[in-house]
């Protein structure tokens, strides 16, 4: 198969609400795993060529599902554990990590996080635990943070950047050495047999599960974190660990989607992609053998930490493809048996035939809305208040300009404002999107004249509507244009009855369409009015 490495960037704000929950009582039940653990021959399915870039995956509730470190070689009198979660179920409790030694009875002595109940966070440290209110996004993956210190006792407990839980717990404490790091299950007593809590088994996947001997205590310091998508050489528990001792149904597979974030950064810009790639997650990345889509664009800066590749929308081979809300602009990085990215999403099937140098290649995206709305004060009745200010929020910008005449040659200049405008006097509207390339077009859906910013304002008048003009009003004309981008029209101008004296507000929702499309509705223009 094709080696593909994507970074896609979504122009959306993500909005996290942390939940709000009831403490509510539990009861705990456990079931022993009679018999020794089984031998790392017997561990779950593993792939050598995955070395770092690994997930583990929990298919379902199985108790005997779960993956251990070797023993812990030191005392710990600070801590942190991060790591990456996906959930593929939120409906009950579920443990990440527990640690403990032979010979504790019921409880656990050294280390636990877990949620239970409305999605509780419980944190233990030697026997002594609290819990908070933590937040799930499913089948997503999140990055999970938790920090202890015997020093002054603090706990602080991260989820995607945001602190979630944060207590005095086991001040002066120190968490013993000798027991195992185990994932995926609530342990209640270590040795042989180890016992887990039924019910409460890990579903989803991890990744990158790292230990510290530190506390975790800035954000400078979250953010080293987060970016480590490997297997940690500084860590005393590194990721690697868990690779070769993994039991039951457990599954390993190959990631490089959180890697690949890590040591990637998309831009996009109005009219250009910008991709910056971190040298020190490809070392092997040679930028005298690397390309885009048309085989002769290479790396616009090079240097000792980082490559960036920079085009325009229309250059370096960038593909466009649309759906009826974006436009969406792709290209890759194709490197010649340098980039090495991962060979299969699945393990179970396999492939001896080498994979050629010119089937490695790193994808990128960037998505462009074809909608956007733009309004500008327009004019009060003798006096304009005109401020051309108002641009899209996207990455395409979009502005109304006003001219003095048809020809459309000579807008007004932001030194000519406020501009003297007569009762039935023409106005010379045109809605122009900012640097759009050629493979787009344009229409005007909606413009709508108020007598306020709002435009959900009581008061309004239509002039255009779903790209038509109004029909009872005869002064409202499409003016021709060629140039891409620019949409033009005229009507007189009008005061609003209830507000003589008030601005008149123009909104207009603009529709971007392919070029090639000829059902759009920019191909339509006003064939369909």
């Amino acid at each position: 198969g094709t080696l593909q490495l994507s970074v896609i960037i979504h122009h959306h704000n993500l909005f996290y609400m942390n939940q709000i929950v009831l403490l509510v009582a539990f009861t705990l039940a456990w079931q022993a795993w009679a018999g020794p653990l089984p031998a790392a021959s017997e561990a779950g399915i593993y792939n050598e060529n995955l070395k770092d870039n690994f997930q583990l995956f929990w298919p379902g509730d199985n108790i005997k599902d779960f993956a251990q470190a070797k023993p812990l070689a030191q005392d710990l009198m600070d801590v942190t554990v991060s790591f990456w979660v996906r959930h593929r179920v939120t409906d009950h409790s579920q443990t990440y990590f527990s640690y403990g030694i032979d010979g504790t009875k019921e409880t656990v002595t050294g280390l636990l996080f877990y949620v239970g109940a409305n999605w509780h966070i419980y944190v233990t440290i030697n026997d002594k635990y609290i819990k908070c209110p933590g937040y799930a996004q499913p089948n997503s993956w999140q990055h999970y943070v938790v920090s202890w210190s015997n020093v002054k006792g603090e706990m602080k407990v991260y989820i995607d950047g945001n602190v979630f839980c944060e207590s005095i717990l086991r001040k002066g404490d120190t968490i013993k050495k000798g027991g195992n790091f185990t994932l995926g299950q609530f342990v209640t007593k270590w040795g042989t047999p180890i016992t887990f809590h039924n019910g409460y088994s890990f579903r989803g996947d991890m990744a990158y599960l790292n230990v510290y001997d530190r506390f975790t205590n800035t954000t400078e310091e979250y953010e080293t974190l987060r970016s480590m998508t490997m297997s940690d050489g500084d860590a005393i528990i590194p990721w690697e660990e868990f690779r070769t001792r993994t039991f039951g149904s457990i599954r390993i597979l190959p990631e490089y989607d959180l890697y690949g974030a890590s040591f990637t950064h998309l831009e996009c810009g109005t009219n250009s992609m910008t991709l910056t790639v971190k040298r020190k997650g490809f070392p092997h990345l040679d930028p005298d053998e690397v390309v885009l889509l048309n085989g002769s664009c290479g790396p616009s800066t090079v240097n000792e930490t980082h490559l960036v590749f920079k085009m325009d929308l229309r250059s370096c081979g960038t593909l466009v493809n649309f759906t009826e809300t974006y436009a969406s602009y792709t290209n890759e990085v194709r490197a010649k048996g340098a980039l090495q990215l991962p060979l299969s999403n699945a393990v179970d099937t396999i492939n001896r035939r080498p994979v050629g140098k010119t089937q490695r290649r790193m994808s990128f995206k960037c998505d462009y809305e074809l909608a956007e709305r733009v309004h500008n004060p327009l004019y009060v009745p003798h006096i304009s208040n005109i401020n051309n200010h108002a641009f899209g929020t996207n990455r395409f910008n979009y502005r109304i300009s006003l001219f003095h005449s048809a020809n459309f040659t000579q807008p007004y200049n932001q030194s000519e404002y406020p501009i003297n405008i007569e009762m039935e006097e023409r106005v010379y509207v045109e809605v122009a999107v900012v640097g759009m390339e050629t493979r787009l077009d344009n229409w005007i859906k909606t413009c709508r004249a108020t007598p306020s910013a709002n435009f959900g304002d009581s008061i309004k008048y239509d002039l255009i509507s779903e790209g038509c003009p109004n029909e009872q009003d005869d002064s409202i004309q499409f003016h021709e244009t060629t140039e891409i981008g620019k949409k033009r029209f005229s009507f007189e101008t009008f005061r609003f009855n209830k507000f003589p004296t008030a601005v008149v507000f123009l909104h207009c929702d603009m529709v971007l369409c392919n070029i090639g499309d000829s059902n759009s509705r920019c191909s339509k223009g006003l064939t369909v009015c």
